[in-house]
């Protein structure tokens, strides 16, 4: 009988829960719900019925809202197809809901009456929730006492993109103040602007000659269709996405994932400049002063991301307007000041995550341990020409400190001339923190209790334990010292058994530690990175590091060093791809902007050329042998790179690498380096090919390829192509040939005994009647069962040989063989030499059934190589020459398109400008949506979905340098301006 009265507890909890998963199900985010509880539980049970005062929405005002909630509005201006491509483009409509998204009203916020759909739980039940949850939420705007822990640090952060939950972006703001900083610079020792005369820097741009008139129209013709699709997309941004960070251009929707500043705003100020769309510039400008950069939906900063898209996006505003509009600069520096405080560490290298809130921001605070190679130095071209346009000399201090240390780095990493994806930026080496792991602290020292007591490890009590008893029935009964001694654990007996040892008892030389490394204690082990409260303050940054020295919370003290590879790493990663792309494009490009006063930024750039030529340079086996292409690899490096078993070479293509293809062409000109600009020209058109060679006609994001044995050579061929895609060709071979000789032999056997059962019949009826009958009868009656079938398959000898205690069949005996027992299928057990002949057997089982003999199993046949390959290119759509796509997405990508532009303007070439145009029609076929483009996961499906997602520098990069491409040379002249 059900009882109610038992199953109350359970039944309230499980309302409760049904409607706690309602409610987060309407937030869509589920790897946020954790950040969005407290205000979930305070609409919990209530209605809302006011909206926010706060919200930074601005709508435009043709749109209206319907019944059911739907956005509509007139949107014919903005669904305009490109005048000049061949076919309609049709248009992504239905895509996967992914990522959380901001629906714009009228100025109004949709709010879900969550009291009609939910039963309201007591009042205590959910005030006792809204006490835990706000704990774990305000933690940050709470005062403490102790340094914020590592995990503490990470908990919200680390991503580039960290898109918040919708019911958190009108929280209470906290605003960022200026903090004094732990560890200032003096003014005397800040880094100074360089000045002087510039020096001569060699032409760039191709001397181009007067076109002819159809030329001019033809050209004008694919400019306005490139034009046409800016404005499509930017009038999507301003309707439905209007001062946040990115448009949905499929649903109408909008996404904050960089901070909630208007990304996509500030980032396209420079193409609305270039394009000539000065009326749509002041009104971007206007809303340029709406933008708080002192608050934040997020509780970190990711620097890298926001130098680039906003930081930059404001000074090239600013200096394509001619100064004009003052409000680009104010908000620049009042960015700039904000993420000054990212670099307020011991060694200046900058926090690539910075928690800006003042709880966070107001302690010491070290650099990460491992932080991503790009992040940490494509911080100068924006930082730098802020500080020429200011002439703050801290700007321009805060890069060039890091400039300075990658310098003394580079030729002493893996590849001299390189450096790894991954940096230690801390610029602390910890004494201790080698010598023992986590696990190993916690048995030499205890664990710790949530008290902070230290409680005794069991299995170093029991260590100890074991070595008194052994040192009490080791000793000398007459010592003295026994029942009296005490053994401490030594640390190396930890490590004993696991370290090669050579003939003095010493590690081996592949497990020392660095030759560097001075003595470590094991008196404990140093507390996170973090975790500095104890540091002293207003320690400043000298260049001689050899006297400095800082301590950590728990008093450990920190041997100061520069950059230097993640401690404990035995394998670096070497790549001009994603995680390092803009660290070597940044290079050529701030010696530039420098006027050529710094001659490190090109020793930097030509060592790491010279170093990628050597080390990941190599050119894809294509069908199109003639077709002269080279493509940047990346390589995992474990000791010497000349030694092929240290050297993990990794023949990729990545879109991020196509900028390299413009790079080597901009330093073939300014360094004069003219064997670089063959180069150049093969890396782009190695992209280009990427383009055509799929189904959309884009490029993927990244695949795999076959790398020739020479870079001037390489015929196409399908054989290797084909081993690559199937490298275990051999094996199925001789898989294939052992499953065709078991069926072969399968149906022998099955012959065999079809004809042994026929001729039993015949032979049963020429026989005298009854004679043969009381003889099998007789047997019967000795066996007390059916004879027994030998199997068909397989022999007695395989049989035993597969038993786990088999002998090899050549060391059994006939007669063991004979008088081992054989098994019924029933469980009755007979010995093969009582049992009737194999023919007598096949013929007793025939005439009790009355069926044929039981076919033995054929295997299916396994796909030969051919087949196998086949299948492979067809389900994985292959293109020719690629061995594995890797990633087929593609997110409006800029890298390719940026080369080619430059390779134009270099050199002159119309092939540059054809293959542009066939590009960003491709583009425009397969990522069209309603209100903008789309990216799209998979570039070699025939009908692309598409993501909702419109990247700020769709409009910012992409779409600009498709119209350079277009637009007369002398429009932003590369001698003139550095992009």
């Amino acid at each position: 009988m059900f009882r109610l009265r038992r199953y109350r507890v359970f039944l309230v909890f499980a309302v409760i829960a049904t409607g706690t998963l309602y409610h987060f199900t309407t937030v869509r985010d589920w790897e946020r719900a954790s950040g969005a509880s407290v205000e979930g539980l305070r609409k919990l049970g209530q209605k809302s019925t006011t909206t926010t005062s706060e919200s930074l929405t601005v709508a435009s005002p043709n749109i209206q809202e319907d019944v059911d909630g739907q956005i509509t509005g007139d949107a014919s201006e903005n669904s305009a197809q490109a005048a000049t491509t061949t076919s309609t483009p049709s248009l992504i409509t239905s895509p996967p809901l992914q990522n959380p998204v901001t629906e714009q009203t009228s100025g109004e916020s949709i709010v879900v009456d969550t009291k009609s759909l939910l039963i309201e739980p007591s009042s205590s039940y959910l005030s006792s929730l809204l006490q835990a949850a706000t704990t774990l939420t305000t933690d940050y705007q709470t005062p403490r006492n102790t340094p914020y822990t590592t995990e503490e640090a990470l908990a919200q952060g680390g991503q580039g993109r960290h898109e918040v939950a919708p019911e958190l972006e009108n929280k209470p703001k906290i605003h960022w103040s200026r903090l004094p900083e732990h560890f200032p610079i003096p003014l005397e020792s800040l880094i100074p602007i360089p000045t002087g005369q510039v020096k001569p820097i060699p032409r760039i741009q191709h001397e181009f000659k007067d076109e002819s008139s159809s030329s001019r129209i033809d050209r004008e013709r694919k400019l306005a269709s490139i034009k046409e699709a800016f404005a499509k997309s930017w009038a999507g941004y301003k309707k439905f996405a209007w001062l946040q960070d990115e448009l949905a251009p499929m649903s109408g929707k909008s996404r904050n994932p960089f901070c909630g500043w208007a990304a996509t705003l500030v980032d396209t100020l420079d193409t609305l400049w270039i394009m000539g769309m000065e009326q749509e510039f002041e009104t971007a400008t206007l809303a340029v002063g709406e933008i708080d950069f002192t608050t934040s939906i997020r509780n970190d900063i990711p620097l890298f991301e926001t130098t680039i898209r906003y930081l930059g996006g404001l000074i090239s505003a600013y200096d394509l307007s001619g100064g004009k509009y003052r409000v680009l600069l104010d908000k620049a520096v009042e960015l700039a000041n904000v993420l000054m405080g990212a670099f307020d560490t011991p060694n200046r290298m900058p926090i690539t995550y910075y928690r800006w809130k003042p709880t966070f921001a107001s302690q010491p605070h070290r650099a990460e341990t491992r932080v991503i190679l790009a992040e940490l130095g494509s911080l100068s071209l924006e930082f730098t020409r802020l500080a020429q346009i200011t002439k703050e000399a801290r700007y321009y201090d805060a890069v060039a400190r890091i400039s300075n240390e990658l310098e003394i780095w580079q030729n002493t990493t893996r590849i001299p001339g390189l450096w790894p994806l991954s940096v230690d930026a801390s610029g602390c080496k910890k004494q201790d923190s080698m010598l023992t792991t986590p696990v190993e602290h916690s048995i030499l020292n205890g664990l710790k209790s949530p008290n902070g007591q230290t409680l005794e490890s069991p299995i170093l009590d029991t260590h100890k334990k074991a070595s008194e008893d052994a040192a009490v029935f080791n000793a000398d009964p007459t010592s003295e010292s026994v029942g009296q001694s005490k053994n401490t654990l030594d640390p190396a007996s930890l490590r004993k058994d696991s370290l090669q040892t050579d003939s003095a008892g010493k590690p081996s030389a592949s497990q020392q530690p660095a030759a560097d490394s001075k003595a470590r204690s094991v008196s404990g082990m140093s507390k996170r990175q973090l975790e500095m409260g104890s540091m002293p303050k207003n320690v400043s940054n000298q260049t001689d590091k050899s006297s400095e020295t800082a301590t950590d919370s728990a008093g450990s003290e920190c041997e100061p060093q520069g950059l230097n590879s993640p401690p404990k790493t035995s394998m670096e990663d070497f790549s001009l791809g994603g995680m390092a792309d803009s660290i070597y494009e940044y290079l050529p490009k701030q010696y530039m902007l420098l006027g050529g006063l710094r001659q490190e930024y090109r020793i930097m750039y030509e060592r790491a050329i010279e170093a990628t030529n050597k080390y990941l340079l190599f050119r894809p086996m294509i069908p199109d042998s003639k077709r002269s292409t080279l493509v940047i690899g990346s390589a995992s490096v474990y000791g010497d790179p000349d030694t092929p078993e240290n050297f993990r070479f990794k023949p990729e293509q990545q879109h991020l690498t196509c900028f390299a293809g413009g790079m080597y062409a901009l330093g073939a000109k300014i360094f004069e380096r003219k064997a670089d600009m063959d180069i150049a020209a093969k890396l782009t058109d190695a992209c280009v090919w990427a383009y055509e060679s799929t189904t959309t006609g884009i490029m993927p994001e990244l695949f795999n390829m076959i790398p020739c044995a020479s870079h001037n050579h390489c015929e196409w061929n399908k054989t290797q192509w084909y081993d690559e895609l199937d490298p275990y060709d051999s094996t199925g071979e001789q898989t294939y040939q052992l499953q065709d000789q078991a069926v072969l032999d399968s149906e022998q056997r099955m012959t065999a005994d079809q004809a042994a059962a026929n001729f039993v019949e015949t032979r049963h009826d020429s026989v005298l009647p009854g004679k043969e009958e009381g003889q099998k009868k007789q047997k019967r009656s000795e066996l007390g069962s059916e004879p027994l079938l030998k199997r068909q398959l397989g022999s007695i000898e395989n049989d035993l040989a597969s038993g786990p205690v088999a002998k090899p069949a050549s060391e059994i005996s006939s007669t063991s063989i004979n008088d081992m027992p054989l098994h019924h299928s029933n469980g009755y057990t007979a010995n093969t030499n009582e049992a009737a002949t194999p023919l007598e057997g096949v013929a007793t089982q025939a005439q009790k059934s009355n069926e044929s003999v039981v076919p033995a199993y054929t295997p299916p046949r396994s796909r030969t190589h051919e087949e196998y390959v086949e299948a492979r290119l067809q389900n994985e759509r292959l293109p020719k020459g690629v061995t594995a796509l890797t990633s087929t997405k593609y997110i409006l990508r800029p890298e390719a398109i940026e080369s080619v532009f430059i390779m134009y303007r270099v050199t002159g070439d119309e092939y540059w400008r054809e293959k542009g145009w066939t590009m960003f029609t491709a583009i425009q076929n397969s990522t069209q949506a309603e209100y903008g483009n789309t990216a799209i996961p998979d570039v070699t499906s025939g009908a692309p979905i598409g993501t909702d997602e419109m990247e700020s520098f769709w409009l910012a990069e992409t779409l600009k340098y498709f119209y350079l491409l277009f637009s007369d040379p002398s429009l932003i002249s590369l001698d003139e301006y550095v992009l």
